[in-house]
């Protein structure tokens, strides 16, 4: 027990120490980007590095807490648009997973669970945790989605207009944020408790948006605590990825990219139609429509000046339809994948 302990500390420490030297640098999302480059770095070592499911499990319960806590009453307010913009999200992510799998199925021969790992667009600890139950080829799906989520977090914000800037997070502990922990530990304690893949993160941020939207209490997240977020991300994809054979880097490479671009493509193509008809900025769409890991849309809904409760929400049910239809998909795709073995 006592080396856990010491390894996951010895790792935040080098995720940590590499964060803040990418944020000295002024690169967006630099605590996530660079926790994982270092902790990529510090995996090809002798160092005993580890990012327990323990944290994993708490790290995503806290994903859910961020993404609640923009949700708020002005936000319900907007119904009228809602209904629309929650729609045609779920039609274009619904297109993407379509398109992207097929290319990984015919295209690059991927089995059924690594295909889908591999496109999933949800949280990408989710996707990891998918993969593993579905006994998916981790090495692809580690490099996929790895670059996905670089793109996403870097190329999305160079190319989407709009405004480069966002009020820093307030550095203090409010009561309201207080109560939203507590509300995250029981509902990742119940999910942990019930075994539901991804459910620490879906569970916290219905319950943390309820109490945010309807008790009108605004939840101030510290930007300590962000940081400290992007830093166990960042070294848990990081390690997952120093872990990938040598090997295995080359033929993941054509569909990493081709996939990551083809979303971020895909993403700013959808977001300038759907603007004009919603008259939201393009921006704003862009990264409510985005269908990347919660965790780097929550870092751009707060670095860029966009309605963030409008981001969160979308990004709210977006984690939910993906999260819920995961059990549906984890039996579908192995049983698919079963099938296809035995006709080989």
């Amino acid at each position: 027990m006592l080396h856990i302990v010491i390894s996951t500390v010895a790792t935040l420490i080098v995720g940590g120490l590499g964060g803040a030297a990418a944020s000295w640098f002024g690169i967006t999302g630099g605590w996530l980007i660079g926790s994982l480059i270092a902790a990529f770095a510090a995996g090809l070592t002798p160092l005993n590095l580890a990012i327990p499911k323990l944290v994993r499990s708490i790290a995503m319960g806290y994903a859910g807490l961020t993404v609640g806590a923009t949700i708020s009453h002005e936000t319900l307010q907007s119904l009228r648009l809602l209904p629309w913009t929650i729609a045609a999200m779920i039609l274009f992510l619904a297109a993407i997973v379509a398109g992207s799998y097929l290319l990984h199925r015919g295209v690059w021969k991927a089995d059924p669970p690594t295909a889908i790992s591999c496109v999933w667009p949800g949280n990408v600890m989710l996707a990891f945790a998918g993969a593993e139950a579905m006994k998916a080829d981790m090495e692809r799906v580690t490099i996929v989605q790895t670059v996905r989520l670089l793109a996403l977090v870097m190329v999305l914000p160079l190319s989407a207009a709009g405004g480069s800037g966002g009020g820093d997070l307030l550095p203090t502990f409010s009561g309201a944020f207080l109560v939203a922990i507590l509300f995250a530990t029981v509902m990742t304690a119940v999910a942990i408790r019930l075994r539901m893949v991804g459910g620490e993160l879906f569970l916290t941020a219905g319950a943390v948006g309820a109490f945010a939207a309807f008790l009108d209490t605004p939840i101030e997240v510290p930007t300590l605590a962000t940081h400290g977020f992007q830093v166990v991300v960042g070294a848990y994809i990081g390690l997952a990825l120093a872990a990938c054979r040598g090997g295995a880097i080359r033929p993941a490479i054509a569909p990493a990219i081709s996939g990551a671009v083809l979303a971020a493509v895909l993403t700013l193509a959808a977001s300038v139609p759907v603007g004009l008809i919603t008259g939201r900025p393009a921006t704003e769409i862009a990264l409510a429509f985005a269908p990347g890991g919660a965790e780097a849309m929550i870092l751009l809904a707060a670095v860029f000046d966009v309605d963030a409760g409008f981001v969160g929400l979308h990004h709210t049910v977006r984690l939910l339809v993906l999260t819920l239809l995961f059990p549906i998909v984890l039996r579908a795709f192995a049983s698919a994948d079963y099938q296809d073995t035995g006709r080989r």
